[in-house]
């Protein structure tokens, strides 16, 4: 099996670490001391399988139009294109057997972060300059744009508690994490491992289909 390191590295006042391995990845389940409810939580997700779809495979995804997304209880699909869709795993096994040549695989090319809670809109609000609705609907949306001069694809899962789902190139993963830091530092945002992540997730309404 690979070993892989973590793209991220965490500030020591985030607390010590409590990782498992999933697939090869350093996976941080939790931080010690356990961290109290916060306004805003940032995870690293980058572990989570990820995939560019393009051409024919694209149009069966669900997503309608560019600039919609959509969650199947395992998979949140994000179309950019009239071909071109991107696939981020949340749910579904950690090594995805992807369904078809329409798909690459783009895990290890690519950080996913998870940024969530009541003050997340006021944090993304100051890290990208596009309208975060899109739409005034209720479906998530999906949009590719700048922050801090990183090419960064994000969507607004539009759940009643807020959140979105952030990716960028690995190269610039540590330059956009730390940007939600210094952003987040005044709405009280502190890092957390993938059990709070889920939690919030499932108590969101995006629970894992079964």
């Amino acid at each position: 099996m690979i070993t892989r390191a973590r793209a991220i590295k965490l500030p020591l006042w985030a607390g010590t670490p409590v990782e498992i391995e999933q697939g090869g990845w350093p996976v941080v389940e939790s931080f010690l001391p356990a961290a109290d409810n916060c306004e805003v939580g940032l995870t690293d997700l980058s572990h989570r399988p990820k995939a560019v779809v393009q051409g024919g495979a694209v149009a069966g995804l669900g997503a309608p139009k560019p600039g919609d997304a959509v969650w199947n209880g395992t998979r949140i699909v994000g179309r950019l294109k009239p071909r071109h869709a991107v696939v981020f795993d949340l749910g579904g096994p950690i090594q995805p057997n992807w369904e078809n040549a329409f798909y690459t695989d783009m895990t290890d090319a690519w950080v996913l972060l998870g940024l969530w809670g009541a003050g997340a809109v006021d944090v993304m609000q100051r890290l990208v300059t596009v309208d975060l609705k899109r739409s005034e609907t209720g479906s998530p949306n999906f949009l590719a744009t700048s922050s801090h001069g990183i090419r960064v694809q994000f969507v607004n899962l539009k759940t009643p508690s807020p959140g979105f789902l952030i990716s960028c190139d690995r190269s610039h993963g540590q330059s956009l994490f730390d940007a939600c830091l210094r952003t987040g530092s005044q709405f009280n945002l502190k890092i957390t491992g993938v059990k709070a992540f889920d939690a919030w997730r499932e108590g969101a309404g995006m629970a894992r289909a079964h």
